[in-house]
């Protein structure tokens, strides 16, 4: 009979805490196939999102969402290991990066807050201000939004382009690392709360499956599983621009 581990109470306690915020965070490979989908961001007109990530790469889609394919849209990537943002919120695309070095290995924070016409990307406490032209801010219409995706986007939006605001997100490289701590206010809840993946399946291990690609045309049909598991710490311009809705 194996003899049981017991740990004192002091150290149990501050070693609990911590297995439970690894246990939340999870691998994307990167691969043609991976990603992870999350509920809709209600973003308001002051709307929060934030998240943490870990990464070795220097480049990688780390976050997307739009309107469902007209004009708005939000998008953060590693390019050259900073972070950028470019988003549009009916007045044409805006761009704002920030940090360097961020594909170093270890956790990074970012958030994104908005305020009206103001748009703030923080990195590690490191923030840069966007401001949006014309005079209508909200990000479109909350029912006809896509979900948020992250590392990837589904592969059946390559024969369905029309449906994404931002066209050119579906050939950005996917991100490979970890994600933890993805926070936003989602459908019709105005606080901010910590989201969890949808379409979890038992055939797909608990995961959202991951449409065949050679059965891309309709978004009903599952076959390959995403290759994405909850980890410990250890192992480790839019074309478009938007009339005044006045008009």
């Amino acid at each position: 009979m194996r003899p049981t581990l017991l740990l004192p109470a002091p150290l149990l306690l501050a070693v609990l805490p911590l297995v439970c915020q690894l246990a939340r965070s999870f691998l994307l490979e990167g691969s043609a196939t991976s990603y992870a989908q999350f509920r809709k961001w209600n973003a308001g007109l002051n709307g929060t999102l934030e998240f943490e990530f870990k990464t070795e790469q220097g480049n990688g889609l780390l976050l997307y969402t739009d309107d469902g394919g007209t004009y708005d849209f939000f998008e953060v990537k590693l390019v050259e290991s900073a972070l950028r943002l470019r988003y549009n919120l009916g007045g044409g695309a805006q761009i704002v990066t920030v940090g360097h070095d961020l594909g170093d290995g270890h956790w990074h924070k970012v958030q994104i807050t908005r305020c009206n016409e103001n748009t703030t990307l923080t990195v590690d406490g490191v923030g840069a201000v966007s401001t949006s032209r014309g005079k209508e801010f909200e990000f479109g219409k909350l029912a006809g939004n896509s979900d948020v995706y992250v590392g990837g986007m589904p592969s059946w939006y390559n024969s369905k382009l029309t449906l994404l605001a931002l066209p050119s997100v579906i050939f950005e490289p996917r991100f490979n690392g970890f994600i933890r701590n993805l926070v936003y206010a989602d459908g019709e809840n105005t606080v901010p709360r910590r989201q969890e993946m949808k379409s979890r399946d038992v055939k797909c291990g608990g995961f959202p499956c991951v449409e065949s690609i050679s059965k891309r045309k309709s978004p009903r049909n599952r076959g390959i599983k995403i290759r994405l598991r909850e980890t410990s710490d250890n192992e480790f311009f839019s074309p478009h621009q938007k009339p005044s809705r006045n008009q």
